[in-house]
């Protein structure tokens, strides 16, 4: 029986109202992930405002060197969370009870590793506390220990709400992070406290692992109490599933996961900040070795700053879990047309965005550096011109090389999404052996500017190789179209540059003022489309702030369709936007 136009027009205005989360294909990634980026980026103001406030404190010691140690320890949670995602959607799809057995027995095993690396970590200081002989590297990483288990278990519950889509609400969970550590740093700096306690600080924010598990056990599809229940050996989940899927559970079910995790986690590395951590861990020692303790806390302070400006390549890595789960989902239903969409629109959207950030901070880098940082050289009473120069430098290469590591992480996580992990993990693996390698020379001989360079010399050979594997593998023709950013890129870049700042609040008025420009110019030379716009809609509506999603929808609309380089105009047809010929 066909369906009446009556019921195929319900049908069309049912699919419209549904929420962002319940759609399937590349606008269930980009506002996914412009949800997580939105809030996330609050999250990394304070931050940021935390790092200038703290600029000559011990706090930003502390906080720089803990950071990079949980980076390292969260490395192998957020790979296997990953690869847990995309096979358990895959697993979902195909029977629920298999997804939930499979969902419960892979859970517990992140639990017991975060337990695990926890208790070695905090055991290590005094174990070899002979060999570490530096106090602040003992203190970090018996801190760390302790932090291992609060972040493992906030993996467990937020996999829960992947597996539903509910990155809204992952994504809002995100901001109380940045907003604690500024106030305890208010705190820690007011009254003077040991700066050592600051090295606990993923506890300051104890509230999102309780928001989480309150929205795990609301929207889960399996409960905590299962995965306490739940059995690691194949034999066991078995037992526990109905005949009729017994043959998806293989002999070895968690060494298979095991083994196809590592590859993940080789891929997703840089959501930790793998490489940047590695190459901190090897600066801090080399300044432990061979410099004095003045240049060592310089050393130590300056890195964690340009760590922090270079951690904005997140506005791509935003969109790498949700992609992830959209190619799993798609392979799984065998669709070719979702798979390339959505990795050419999340490509598209997440450039807007990252090269935005990139141009304007390379633009802004002495001013940054000079309004904000200014303390970190002065010595005595003098401004020291060469430290500063070189900071510009390092700061120029770090924020390169993270961004190109934010795109080599992001299609990485497309080919895990397609059952291809281990080819990814070639690729992370490689560059991680020229790091080991040249990092050590190019530190000695060149300072910390060596991390700069091999920064960015690593990450021109991993983003072709992934590039080029992501294509052989999926057959993807690439539409990205970032052509058309350049003349925008041009105009932003020169904006900053000519603009005469003279102070931080000219500098921060100057970016509103940028961003804004470049935000509604990217219409005017066809970059932005209409799913973009219909993405603006979702984001803005799922925030409550529908009003204010009308007015810059509206805006960048008339702002298509007025030039003359777009052949076409966008029109609101049937409360849908879409393009037709001028």
């Amino acid at each position: 029986m066909g369906i009446t136009p009556d019921k195929e027009k319900l049908q069309i205005e049912f699919e419209r109202d549904r929420k962002f989360f319940e759609r399937e294909g590349s606008s269930r990634v980009i506002t996914s992930g412009s949800l997580y980026m939105f809030f996330s980026l609050i999250n990394a103001g304070c931050i940021w405002i935390f790092i200038i406030l703290g600029t000559r404190s011990d706090l930003l010691l502390y906080f720089g060197l803990t950071t990079a140690i949980n980076g390292i320890i969260s490395l192998i949670g957020i790979g296997i969370s990953r690869y847990f995602i995309a096979e358990i959607k895959a697993a979902f799809i195909i029977n629920e009870e298999l997804g939930r057995i499979k969902a419960t027995t892979y859970s517990k095993l992140l639990f017991l590793i975060g337990l695990g690396l926890g208790s070695a970590m905090i055991a290590t200081p005094f174990i070899f506390g002979f060999f570490l002989t530096n106090l602040l590297l003992r203190e970090c990483i018996f801190a760390s220990g302790f932090s291992s288990f609060l972040i493992y278990g906030t993996f467990v519950f937020q996999i829960g709400l992947e597996i539903k889509n509910r990155y809204d609400i992952i994504a809002f969970t995100t901001i109380f992070n940045g907003i604690f550590i500024l106030l305890f740093a208010f705190i820690f700096i007011s009254y003077s406290l040991n700066p050592f306690w600051f090295a606990f600080y993923p506890f300051f924010n104890i509230i999102t692992l309780i928001l989480l598990i309150y929205y795990f056990k609301r929207l889960a599809p399996y409960s905590i109490i299962e995965i306490f229940k739940a059995s690691l050996r194949s034999r066991n989940m078995r037992k526990r599933v109905s005949p009729e899927i017994k043959d998806f559970i293989e002999n070895h079910q968690v060494l298979i996961y095991l083994k196809n995790s590592l590859y993940s986690m080789m891929t997703n590395i840089q959501n930790s900040k793998f490489f940047e951590d590695i190459l901190f861990f090897i600066a801090a020692i080399y300044l432990a070795i061979f410099t004095d303790t003045s240049y060592q806390n310089f050393g130590l302070s300056l890195l964690t700053v340009l760590m922090a400006y270079g951690a904005v390549k997140s506005v791509i890595l935003y969109y790498s879990a949700p992609l992830n789960i959209e190619i799993a989902e798609a392979c799984v239903k065998e669709c070719h047309e979702t798979v390339e969409e959505s990795i050419n629109a999340s490509t598209r959207i997440s450039s807007i965005l990252a090269l935005g950030f990139l141009t304007a901070m390379i633009a802004l880098s002495s001013e940054l550096l000079f309004y904000l940082h200014r303390d970190l050289f002065i010595e005595g009473t003098i401004f020291n011109s060469n430290l500063f120069l070189m900071a510009q430098i390092l700061f120029i290469l770090i924020i390169t090389g993270q961004f190109i590591y934010g795109y080599s992480t992001l299609f990485g996580n497309a080919l895990i999404g397609s059952g291809n992990p281990d080819l990814a993990a070639k690729g992370f693996g490689i560059t991680l052996i020229i790091i080991a390698v040249t990092s050590p020379l190019f530190i000695y001989f060149y300072g910390i500017v060596g991390i700069g360079i091999v920064m960015l010399t690593s990450s021109l050979f991993l983003l072709p190789y992934i590039l080029i594997q992501l294509k052989r593998k999926l057959n993807i023709n690439y539409r990205f179209k970032l052509y058309r950013l350049f003349p925008n890129l041009v105009i932003l870049f020169i904006i900053l540059w000519m603009i005469p700042f003279n102070s931080a609040i000219s500098l921060l008025i100057g970016i509103i003022i940028s961003a804004t420009i470049y935000l509604f110019l990217n219409p005017f030379f066809g970059v932005s489309v209409p799913e973009d716009l219909q993405m603006i809609n979702d984001l803005f509506n799922t925030l409550k702030l529908k009003i204010l999603g009308n007015i810059i929808v509206n805006t960048m609309k008339n702002t298509y369709n007025i030039s003359p380089l777009n052949k076409d105009k966008i029109i609101l047809e049937e409360n849908k936007l879409i393009l037709v010929k001028k």
